[in-house]
């Protein structure tokens, strides 16, 4: 899908808001046009002594005025609540189509870039559709009845208003290609922005330890100064082009002006047409500088499009909309001579083969950096193998619908992963309709039973961004209950238990001894309690499996 379909897609979906909007502003402008007839009529019997019909006028002039109000403002409702809907729309299908997207492509983007594409660009997006391209109907209205109305009047009048019109547009295009220019400049400048706000809060205890906070103030100062920096420039330009546009127009207007009062001074105008020159003139400057801040609206517009429309046809995880849905699982699985590397960096894994039988509870082990996490990353396909196969009850699960495969996982990794909400929020996170009874069943396998029990609201304690008000322990049992809870028949730990202590993780070795027979089960990790629930031990080296005793 092109842009220009994006956006096009867009504008149908919401055609029936947008189009009530160009209705109600085209019926305004219609309105609108009468005004100046009237009022030169006004202008012109008062001028001339002559009162006839001034009450009649001057009844009909508030009644166009209090019909033009009310199309404006009902126009305005309309466009406020169809930018809102579109707003919230490109939101939700900007959030989804990143949700979708593979590890890989959110390995190599900004996550700044990301936050505010969903945030600052996708509101230039609503507001161009609806602030823009649903005006120009009553804008175009505007200028071709003022300059029909000149035209009737006198068609020399009309004539004049065109011979500045390539001025216009060599203004437009020179500040256009600076404002496309500014634009993604800026878009990359509130990026950094973000970006560094994100990182320096999640870097506070470290700031506070090693005492940088000046220097990460600096850090964070220079982000916010170029990005205020490139947002004046760019806004200056956006600013000027208004102004500029709308002198061309009013010289335009001061043509038509000086003509007509030649003529009304030779006797060939009267004073009411001449009022009434003078009023669609100045009329007719409006719309004019109207779009000439269309213009840049527009050219701002279309950095955000690109970017979104980057990200919206990128390709999904393969198997998200396609794949066979898991029948029984056994659990059993096979890694044949699989190979993979990372991008731009060397063979993580190099032929690397293993079969894990059904309920088999395996142990792996390994130095750091050998494979042992990529291990799990292919199995849950968060990236593609580059050869090999990797089987689930000798079904490859390239043929699985990618989230059926991985609810039959349960992945404990060693990184919690937890968010900002109560203990009961983080534990229910991959199954939201789970009773008490399975919550109080998973905090007992997970160890962590007594210390929710223990906080000042149990299971409703909000625990802050990433779990920051609990222990590093507390956040690993949380994650822990998290994956028991689904009663996956498969089971990942991966280094789960690392800021356990010696006599609790004692504690959920026993547990798990007990309660999850049956399962299928991959411990990654060097400690021996661990490794001692296994009953196969295999070490990575260079890339591919070796088997070892068991403790």
């Amino acid at each position: 899908m092109t842009q220009r379909s994006f956006l096009t897609e867009r504008a149908l979906q919401y055609r029936g808001g947008l189009i009530r909007i160009s209705i109600l502003q085209a019926l305004g402008a219609l309105t609108t046009l009468a005004l100046p007839w009237l009022a030169g009529q006004l202008l012109g019997g008062v001028a001339e002594a002559d009162i006839a019909n001034t009450s009649t006028i001057v009844l009909a002039l508030v009644a166009l005025l209090v019909l033009a109000t009310a199309f404006k403002i009902s126009g305005a409702m309309v466009s406020v609540k169809t930018s809102g809907r579109i707003f919230s729309q490109l939101r939700l299908d900007t959030y989804r189509s990143v949700q979708r997207l593979p590890m890989k492509f959110h390995n190599r983007s900004d996550q700044g870039e990301l936050l505010s594409l969903m945030t600052f660009e996708i509101g230039r997006l609503s507001d161009f559709l609806t602030n823009t391209i649903a005006t120009v109907p009553a804008m175009m209205l505007t200028v071709v009845g003022s300059v029909i109305m000149l035209f009737v009047i006198d068609p020399m009048l009309a004539v004049i208003l065109p011979i500045l019109v390539p001025i216009f547009f060599i203004v437009l295009r020179l500040a256009g290609r600076r404002l496309r220019v500014g634009a993604a400049s800026m878009r990359d400048a509130e990026s950094k922005v973000i970006n560094e706000a994100e990182a320096h809060l999640e870097m506070l205890p470290a700031t506070k330890a090693f005492a940088v906070e000046d220097a990460q103030f600096d850090r964070y100062s220079a982000a916010v100064d170029n990005s205020r920096r490139l947002s004046v420039l760019n806004e200056q330009i956006h600013s000027a082009i208004g102004p500029v546009v709308g002198l061309i127009a009013a010289l335009a207007a001061l043509a038509v002006i000086l003509v007509a009062g030649l003529q009304i001074g030779e006797g060939d105008r009267s004073a009411s047409e001449l009022f009434t020159v003078l009023l669609y003139a100045v009329l007719l400057t409006r719309p004019v500088g109207a779009m000439a801040e269309m213009y840049g609206r527009l050219q701002m517009a279309r950095g955000a499009l690109a970017r979104l429309h980057a990200v919206i046809s990128e390709e999904p995880e393969p198997g998200y909309f396609q794949g066979a849905e898991p029948k029984i699982v056994r659990g059993a699985i096979a890694f044949k001579d699989i190979h993979f590397s990372y991008s731009g960096r060397a063979p993580t894994l190099q032929g690397a083969s293993l079969e894990i039988g059904p309920g088999e509870v395996i142990g792996v082990t390994g130095e750091n950096g050998v494979g042992k996490s990529t291990l799990v990353n292919l199995l849950l396909r968060f990236y593609e193998a580059d050869a090999g196969e990797i089987t689930l009850d000798e079904t490859p699960i390239e043929e699985l619908q990618v989230q059926s495969l991985r609810r039959l996982i349960g992945y404990v990794p060693q990184r919690s992963l937890l968010f900002s909400g109560s203990v009961r929020d983080n534990i229910v996170f991959g199954n939201s309709e789970a009773t008490d009874e399975q919550i109080a069943s998973a905090l007992r396998l997970s160890q962590a039973k007594n210390f929710v029990a223990a906080l000042p609201k149990g299971l409703e304690t909000q625990i802050g961004d990433h779990g920051v008000r609990l222990s590093g322990g507390q956040c690993q049992r949380l994650a822990l209950a998290r994956a028991l809870i689904m009663h996956p028949p498969v089971v990942i730990f991966d280094e789960a238990t690392s800021m356990f202590d010696l006599e609790n993780e004692a504690l959920l070795v026993e547990t798990i001894k007990g309660s999850l027979s049956g399962h299928t089960i991959i411990i990654i990790t060097h400690r021996k309690a661990l490794l001692a629930l296994a009953d196969r031990i295999v070490r990575m080296v260079d890339g591919r499996f070796e088997e070892i005793p068991t403790l």
